[in-house]
């Protein structure tokens, strides 16, 4: 009798630990859809979302979501209390949060800063940073959030599903290639490779000023060169491996959409060049009349900014004035429009 007592007593207090345990532990937070302004943003196996969950005045947790759903992570919230979500995708790169500047007085319910550092210059990601927060009521539903919300309030253990709307933190760039249409009747031009360089660096730290009740504008993003950065960039945008020799003609060729960083942009066109070499041949493509001819541009570029697509055009056409020649037809050259 004794000793069933002592088990008794034992197992209850096993029983007081483990509830304990879970409620300090708390609900798992989960999320239940990623959506942009244009789509909903579907994981693969691959996506991963860092998020940083504060209560009011001090940081609470941090941890990444990844996986076919967005809900593996250990991040745990109390029922019904109030917190402020703030992160970014993927995920994998370094960073870290402060509400420290004079307009947030340490106060994560009026916003955060956010610096996430070593980003490439022309990531094949899109990289995208959370701009509101919505509590949804089940794991499907994609109810998007309010652009400047951040505040979340928790529930139930069933009922800690979260739509996170997110923006671009990159511009995009399209280029778009055609030949003169006169000079198209004379002869036909086909793009071997086209590479992008820029001469800003290779890396950037972008610096996310996020503030409750305002939109993600021009001025809440700052880019600055990593401090272990290489001086330039390449990157290839066309090679002969996937250009099967594209042939160019007075219709518009396009390459892209490519993530830019912002900061390689400028009006002067001292950052960003591109390269582009093609063989000009007979109108009937059957011989090579000058192979690997090469040219290169300044990409003068002005108001871009994260969320930024733009369209360059660029027009392959003779070099000649006011007379034909062969020489002149077989060195044309390629003019940003």
């Amino acid at each position: 009798m004794v000793q069933c007592l002592g088990s008794m007593m034992m197992l209850l207090v096993l029983v007081a630990c483990s509830e304990e345990s879970d409620e300090s532990q708390g609900n798992t937070l989960r999320i239940s859809s990623v959506t942009r302004a244009d789509s909903r943003l579907n994981p693969d196996a691959n996506s991963t979302i860092k998020l940083y969950v504060m209560t009011k005045d001090a940081t609470f947790s941090e941890g990444t979501f990844h996986g076919t759903s967005w809900t593996n992570t250990n991040i745990f919230v109390k029922e019904h209390e109030q917190y402020y979500l703030y992160g970014f995708m993927p995920g994998s790169y370094s960073s870290s949060i402060s509400a420290t500047s004079a307009d947030l007085n340490s106060d994560y319910s009026k916003g955060a800063d956010l610096t996430i550092t070593g980003l490439p210059m022309f990531p094949t990601e899109d990289l995208c940073v959370v701009v509101g927060v919505r509590k949804v009521s089940a794991s499907s539903e994609d109810t998007k959030a309010t652009e400047g919300n951040y505040g979340y309030l928790s529930g139930l253990s069933n009922e800690n599903y979260v739509n996170l709307l997110m923006d671009h933190l990159y511009s995009q760039l399209i280029l778009q290639f055609n030949v003169d249409p006169d000079y198209h009747a004379l002869r036909h031009i086909k793009l071997k490779t086209v590479t992008l360089t820029s001469t800003y660096g290779d890396k950037v730290d972008a610096r996310v000023k996020f503030r409750a009740g305002n939109s993600l504008g021009a001025n809440t993003v700052a880019y600055s060169k990593a401090t272990d950065a290489a001086d330039n960039i390449s990157k290839d945008v066309l090679t002969e491996a996937n250009a099967d020799f594209i042939t160019t003609t007075a219709t518009n060729t396009k390459f892209g959409p490519f993530n830019c960083a912002p900061c390689t942009f400028d009006a002067e066109g001292t950052n960003l060049t591109l390269t582009c070499t093609y063989d000009v041949y007979n109108t009937a493509e059957t011989k090579v009349l000058r192979a690997d001819c090469t040219a290169t541009n300044k990409l003068k570029v002005t108001s871009m900014d994260h969320g930024v697509r733009k369209t360059i055009t660029l027009t392959v056409a003779p070099t000649y004035l006011y007379t034909l020649s062969d020489d002149d037809l077989n060195n044309p050259t390629i003019v940003v429009n």
